[in-house]
């Protein structure tokens, strides 16, 4: 079975752009694919082979994405969360036929996060579930800003370790932060650059990080999506670290409220990397949520339930 270590890179022409991405793992049930949707100026090189390898042992095939213009898919880098949703949605109608489906689940990190809900707003019938984790929703009451020092850190040309240290807090996580970046950034190296894979494409810098800087902020400030949270009808699974100074914990929570069918899940003594930190209790977690074994509302807001229920 493939693995974040060794699945193929592949790629797809959608208008005009080679946009990569991997399958990793098999289906051995009847859900979709689950769509990862990593955080702002990750690829697919970076995500954490313990959350990947441990969601494929769970029987599903995964599917990790590079946003049009970043890691290794070319064009443009999206000038907003509508633009990068509408590509990704460009993307799907492309790839979920020939994987026989007409349906992801989703799991939205951080900025991915903020893709999953505006997909979710654009195309409700591409989705069945949402894992929402690490991430809020756009401008709206009762959410708290994070650090200014947080968020150029976060931005920073060049990261390093305080960009570790906003997402794995060393004073509550010890070095489990250096242990995930070197997972995280290294995970590809035994294929990398043989058998015609690429090299591994880490951070996103320069012009494209100015333009990727400008979508994720264009997102904080825009009320519309926060004002729509309301009528997703999805089943979502929102989850966070108890102090997360990239997303506040806080803002993972008004979303979670924001939404009709939401379970909500802090992890201890975590931030912002709370999903790494904890991977293998994350992803059971996940596994249980996307195979209907965590509590759902028994009608979605909107819908009146039948007299007598």
């Amino acid at each position: 079975m493939t693995t974040q270590e060794t699945a193929k890179t592949l790629s797809l022409d959608v208008g005009g752009s080679n946009i990569a991405y991997r399958l990793i793992g098999n289906s051995t049930n009847s859900s979709p694919p689950l769509l990862m949707l990593n955080h702002v100026r990750s690829t697919i090189d970076t995500w954490d082979p313990q959350v990947i390898d441990n969601l494929t042992a769970t029987g599903r095939q995964l599917i990790t994405y590079d946003y049009t213009g970043l890691g290794h898919s070319s064009g443009s880098v999206a000038p907003s969360i509508r633009a990068c949703a509408l590509n990704l949605l460009a993307f799907l109608h492309q790839l979920l036929p020939t994987l026989h489906t007409q349906q992801v689940d989703v799991l939205g990190f951080s900025m991915g996060g903020y893709v999953a809900q505006q997909l979710v707003l654009d195309a409700p019938d591409v989705v069945r579930k949402l894992v929402l984790s690490g991430t809020g929703p756009s401008l709206g009451p009762s959410l708290q800003r994070p650090m200014n020092e947080v968020q150029s850190t976060i931005f920073n040309p060049n990261p390093g370790l305080p960009t570790i240290e906003a997402f794995f807090p060393s004073f509550t996580t010890g070095d489990e932060g250096a242990a995930w970046f070197n997972r995280s950034t290294n995970s590809r190296s035994g294929v990398a650059g043989k058998n015609g894979e690429p090299e591994i494409a880490l951070f996103t810098t320069g012009e494209a990080l100015i333009k990727l800087t400008a979508a994720y902020l264009s997102w904080d400030a825009d009320p519309t999506p926060y004002s729509l949270l309301q009528t997703i009808q999805k089943e979502v699974l929102v989850t966070s670290g108890d102090n997360d100074l990239i997303v506040p914990t806080q803002n993972s929570f008004v979303l979670a409220r924001q939404l009709s069918r939401a379970n909500f899940v802090m992890f201890p003594s975590s931030g912002h990397g709370h999903l790494f930190q904890y991977a293998q209790y994350f992803t059971k977690v996940v596994g249980e949520f996307l195979d209907g074994k965590l509590p759902t509302a028994p009608f979605s807001a909107g819908q009146i339930p039948p007299p007598g229920s």
